[in-house]
């Protein structure tokens, strides 16, 4: 039965990784065609990856009575589940145009490679009674990592407008871009929000590191503690105008791809605390071997 959940779950998941990759696809197409794709055909096809992302999760969740965190794999499918959330939000507050094409590209890339690589799918040691405070700093640092990756993706974007106003090139990729003010905006707002998110995550971490310290060692910690001192002093150097919008863009897109380097030593952190049974696995199995 555990397997059949297993084989259903990773099936959906596969599904909306390809869906993805045919929105991105599609939006390609479309711009190298020098024309606009339709708006209403990209949100249908991420929100069906997203469907199909969601079950298969969900799935994965029952499966291990836990938010499905536990290695790589997880993670990433998690990270691009929380992206394509939030470019529903963000995309559709500030009307930010072509971010759906860069959100499928990211969100497939990410989906599609965890799922390539069967190392990444190890089985790890679960249990039913997960700690509350490692199971909510584990979700809230991995949603600040997809608010962190949409920041990216509109730093890329301000960075794409910005060479095209400097070499007077207003035709292409660059006529569907919004202006630089508003990206920089949002990329502002959002990286707030990233550390606001990720400062929380962090005092969850270290709460439950005070009460059982030999269940974490502090080094285990060390990546994420890093990033948001990166994080941070990009926010406070940018809301003080200290750093300009080039380096700000520069800066977000560089700390991000340090966060999902960083995702090895993390997800020794986010992993469960040992019991019997593993990921497609029956206890009954489990106990016999």
């Amino acid at each position: 039965m555990l397997e059949e959940v297993t084989t259903t779950a990773r099936s959906a998941i596969y599904a909306g990784a390809l869906i993805y990759s045919v929105a991105f696809l599609f939006g390609m197409s479309a711009l190298l065609r020098r024309t606009s794709y339709p708006k209403s055909i990209m949100l249908t096809l991420l929100l069906s990856g997203f469907i199909f992302q969601s079950l298969g999760l969900n799935l994965r969740g029952i499966q291990i009575k836990s938010c499905p965190l536990g290695n790589l794999f997880e993670i990433s499918q998690f990270i691009s589940w929380s992206m394509v959330l939030l470019y529903f939000i963000v995309g559709t507050a500030f009307s930010l145009r072509l971010l759906g094409l860069f959100t499928a590209g990211l969100a497939s890339c990410l989906a599609l490679t965890s799922l390539i690589i069967p190392g990444w799918d190890t089985p790890y040691p679960t249990s039913a009674a997960v700690n509350p405070l490692i199971e909510l700093h584990a979700s809230l640092a991995i949603f600040s990592y997809a608010i962190f990756a949409i920041v990216a993706l509109i730093s890329l974007m301000f960075l794409i407008q910005q060479h095209g106003l400097k070499e007077k090139q207003f035709r292409g990729l660059y006529q569907y871009l919004p202006s630089i003010q508003i990206l920089d905006l949002v990329a502002k707002r959002l990286l707030i929000t990233g550390v606001t998110v990720l400062s929380t995550a962090l005092f969850f971490g270290i709460a439950f590191w005070i009460s059982y310290p030999e269940s974490v060692p502090l080094t285990k910690l060390l990546p994420t503690v890093l990033l948001w001192i990166g994080y941070s002093s990009v926010m406070v150097l940018r809301i003080r105008k200290r750093l300009g919008t080039r380096r700000h863009a520069i800066a977000s897109i560089a700390l991000f791809i340090f966060a999902i380097a960083s995702l090895w030593p993390v997800q020794s952190v986010l992993s469960k605390n040992p019991a019997p049974a593993k990921v497609g696995k029956a206890p009954d199995e489990s106990m016999r071997r």
